[in-house]
């Protein structure tokens, strides 16, 4: 039976490899079209997370911006675990920069400039805002470590274990300091205080209403007690600091279960959140329900990826513009403000009116990605091809409604 399984399968395997390897040729070759820089960097090990670090150096007379990046390994157990910090450059527009008519040569290839050290593969990593040389991780053992960059150390300066399983939700309270928050396979949510973990006394709060594995959680952008879990039991979960339990809850059946989820750094009650079903779903906080046995506040669903939905994340600089990541290796850049625009029949058959571009380069799922936090249009991604991607978003693409004139197959 185990023969014949395997001669079963292998047509499809191979068929399968040769269409990614057909579109990678074929978005290569349309790479002008969208982009006004591209590049890709090959890692020994994927890595599942991804992080611009803010501190940056804009070299006006070299043409380019000095940059930095939060990587980590994922080894399966074959090899030592690092937290990596890595280096690059991005070039500067034309008009921003003080060089000739010939534009500068600048190399956005990523050089891995620290390593330090983890007891596992580090699925989220992400720095203090305070304090950007602080960055925390957590690990394929729900284990925490907090590393201090620029000191010449190797590993954590502080580790502890706040879950009992894997775990994947991690960000830092942008009001409180050292206020970090954690979503694990235990399928709980816990807030530390990092400056008290070390002693055990640093859980503020430990919520355990999810009835499944807890994706992930994030802070509210405006709101320093707000926070939203996402979960396999298809719940999206609002909790305050102030209460014992969830504020709001949104079940979304037929989700298969929430992956991600991202507030809007621009309106206050806009929360979006990626579901294994691979579609993207908006939320009104001000209508979602006290009683968790209800579902409102269900604005607008978003589908154009064909597979699960791994990141998503809000633009910093432009409202309404959301960034998304999936397991179908792409990187769709949506653009609220065009939702219910009027279509031709030609243009339906491209996708909704809101979604804005398709990143086709990586030929692997989509673990995280980020936006540049100083530069306009500028994305990173990381995928299990062992590619760091690196992209700006071509200017005739952001500043013309007129269609480009790029084939139908890159378009799927």
């Amino acid at each position: 039976m185990s023969v014949t399984g395997e001669a079963h399968n292998q047509p499809n395997d191979v068929e399968r490899e040769a269409t990614i390897k057909e579109e990678y040729q074929l978005w290569r070759k349309n790479c002008r079209y969208m982009y006004e820089f591209v590049s890709e960097t090959a890692l020994t090990w994927p890595s599942i997370t991804f992080q611009w670090l803010p501190d940056h150096q804009v070299m006006e007379k070299d043409g380019l911006i000095n940059s930095r990046i939060l990587l980590g390994t994922h080894t399966s157990g074959e090899d030592t675990n690092y937290l990596k910090v890595s280096s690059t450059q991005l070039p500067l527009p034309v008009k921003d920069s003080n060089t000739n008519e010939n534009p500068p040569k600048v190399s956005t290839k990523i050089k891995i400039t620290e390593k330090l050290r983890n007891n596992f593969e580090i699925n989220r990593a992400r720095y203090l805002p305070q304090s950007p040389n602080i960055v925390a991780s957590i690990n394929g053992e729900g284990e925490i470590d907090l590393y201090h960059l620029s000191e010449g150390k190797k590993e954590a300066t502080a580790h502890w274990k706040s879950h009992e399983a894997n775990g994947y939700g991690l960000a830092w309270n942008n009001y409180k300091k050292g206020y970090l928050l954690t979503g694990s396979d235990d399928r709980s949510v816990i807030v530390t205080d990092v400056e008290r973990a070390n002693n055990g006394s640093g859980v503020v709060m430990h919520y355990k209403e999810h009835g499944d594995i807890v994706n992930d959680a994030k802070w509210h952008y405006f709101d320093e007690n707000l926070f939203a879990s996402a979960s396999d039991d298809e719940y999206l979960r609002v909790f305050d600091l102030r209460t014992q339990s969830a504020v709001s809850s949104f079940k979304n059946s037929g989700s298969e279960g929430i992956n991600c989820v991202s507030f809007s750094p621009f309106s206050t009650n806009l929360v979006a959140t990626g579901n294994t079903n691979s579609n993207i779903c908006l939320f009104d906080l001000r209508k979602m329900c006290s009683k968790p046995e209800q579902s409102n506040g269900l604005l607008h669903t978003m589908m154009g990826h064909s597979d699960s939905i791994t990141s998503i994340e809000f633009s910093p600089h432009k409202d309404g513009i959301i960034a998304s990541g999936s397991q179908d290796r792409r990187v769709i850049i949506w653009d609220l403000h065009k939702i219910g625009e009027e279509q031709v029949q030609e243009d339906a058959e491209d996708g909704c009116p809101e979604l804005f571009m398709m990143h086709a380069g990586h030929t692997g799922a989509v673990n995280d990605l980020g936006w540049c936090p100083y530069k306009e249009w500028v994305l990173g991604s990381v995928a299990d091809d062992n590619i760091v991607h690196l992209w700006e978003v071509s200017k005739s693409l952001i500043n013309s409604d007129e269609p480009l004139n790029i084939p139908d197959k890159l378009l799927e």
